[in-house]
């Protein structure tokens, strides 16, 4: 039989309250891996009902697009996807601000303005393979 009442939200008041108390990307990252850490087992088992759903009693065999098992297979797997957008959001958020790419344009400048050794000569250089005498 099912609950009388609707299973409960968790108060994610504290997260929040961490949320936006956080000063770094590294602080980000650690309230939001603790939610992701805190709702994933209940959002696999949401993932795996809708599933379930979607093949009861064989409905999902042959179903056409738009229907109500492939519309739950989605369901399914929208889910799925926010979770591992959200991971994504958190390393590329980190990359960019611990490891940003090179910029390219002071790369050139700094290779133009080092010392070192003089450029070559145009044209072809003597050596093995080259032209003799």
């Amino acid at each position: 039989m099912l609950p009388a009442e609707p299973f409960p939200a968790p108060d994610l008041s504290h997260l929040r309250r961490a949320l936006d108390a956080a000063d770094t990307p590294a602080e980000f990252s650690t309230v939001l891996n603790t939610l992701l850490d805190a709702v994933a087992p209940f959002l696999n088992e949401v993932i795996e009902y809708l599933a379930a759903t979607a093949k009861w009693k064989g409905q999902n065999r042959g179903a056409e697009p738009e229907s109500p098992p492939w519309l739950l297979r989605g369901a399914a797997s929208s889910i799925a996807s926010a979770i591992a957008m959200a991971t994504e959001a958190d390393v590329k958020a980190l990359r960019a601000h611990y490891d940003p790419p090179p910029d390219l344009d002071a790369l050139t400048q700094q290779v133009r303005t080092a010392p070192g050794t003089p450029p070559a000569p145009p044209g072809p250089q003597p050596g093995p393979g080259g032209p003799r005498r």
